[in-house]
């Protein structure tokens, strides 16, 4: 039979919740058998009041880590026991703070000999290494103050997916992908130019026909980019349908989309590669002048594209 142990860190936070369930359960029943009716999880609140001073129920909540209605529902056990009182903020009478009562500091008094039994029990439970577990879990504590669980998990998904994409060359059976990645790219941007769907319609002829290539990315099976060397005359490459699916960007595709293509450009005997691209296109320019690519002028004659007025050749890794 299973047991939770069987799962690893998967089931970290059950077993940790577990663990924390056990030992509030423990010092419950030591506190009872001391005549102590407050569950132990009110003395965090106590102690902190105890040497921070008067304190707000918002401040308090970030000190625990516990949601505001928590510790709304601890402060009224604490006030309805006598051993906290509300106070005004003297600042601001409309803010409301609890304070240790006299009767509170007494109860923290009195628990002492009993808390040291509570510390010497997890010593026994830690083995020892008390110490050591306290400085660990100041470090994870430390670590999610810094990032939020969920974002670091995002982050650890996002470097396998990094990992999974793979750069291929073109086949046939991807040329509905291969529309669907610019089309998706230029509504989003711009429209569609009557080039761009004659390009797009029939890659074989348009580009692959003349000696252009096209490089696709591939995670889990789908196609999630693109770019293609385009014959633009007997001794040039365009640079140019590149287009990466929203889910997908930030995962460093466009780079290595263009590194491939760098790569064969280099690997042919062509001389001159250049692209044209808009210069509301930021990052995308961005990333073409960290690869070699520089702004030049346009050589006379027509556009290529109503929505271009960015052109760059490629003059060498940098």
């Amino acid at each position: 039979m299973s047991t939770l142990q069987n799962y690893g860190s998967l089931v970290l936070g059950s077993r940790l919740r577990r663990l924390s369930d056990q030992l509030y359960a423990g010092v419950d029943s030591s506190y009872l058998a001391a005549g102590v009716e407050l569950s132990s999880r009110c003395f965090p609140l106590l102690l902190l009041l105890r040497d921070n001073g008067p304190t707000s129920i918002t401040v308090l909540a970030a000190q625990i880590g516990q949601t505001h209605p928590v510790v709304v529902q601890l402060g009224r056990k604490l006030l309805d026991a006598g051993v906290v009182v509300e106070m005004s903020e003297p600042k601001d009478e409309r803010r409301r703070l609890l304070a240790l009562s006299e009767a509170g500091h007494g109860l923290l008094h009195t628990m002492e000999p009993l808390w040291s039994d509570v510390k010497a029990a997890i010593d026994v439970v830690l083995e020892g290494k008390t110490d050591a577990w306290i400085a660990i879990l100041d470090r994870i504590e430390a670590n999610l103050q810094d990032k939020a669980f969920g974002d670091v998990i995002a982050a650890c998904r996002r470097q396998r997916e990094r990992a999974a994409v793979d750069i291929i060359d073109y086949e046939a059976q991807y040329a509905a992908d291969f529309k669907r990645l610019n089309v998706e790219w230029l509504e989003r941007y711009f429209y569609v130019e009557a080039l761009d769907d004659q390009v797009l319609s029939d890659p074989q002829a348009s580009i692959l026909d003349d000696g252009g290539q096209i490089f696709l990315a591939r995670l889990d099976g789908r196609i999630v980019g693109t770019c293609s060397l385009i014959r633009a005359g007997a001794d040039s490459f365009e640079l140019s349908k590149m287009a990466v699916t929203p889910a997908c960007q930030g995962l460093g595709i466009a780079r290595r989309l263009l590194l491939r293509a760098l790569q064969a450009f280099e690997a042919s005997s062509v001389k001159l590669l250049f692209l044209e691209s808009n210069s509301k296109l930021l990052p995308a320019i961005q990333l073409y002048e960290s690869t070699g690519f520089v702004h030049v002028a346009r050589p006379e004659g027509e556009v290529h594209y109503q929505r271009a007025d960015v052109y760059m050749e490629w003059r060498g890794h940098p």
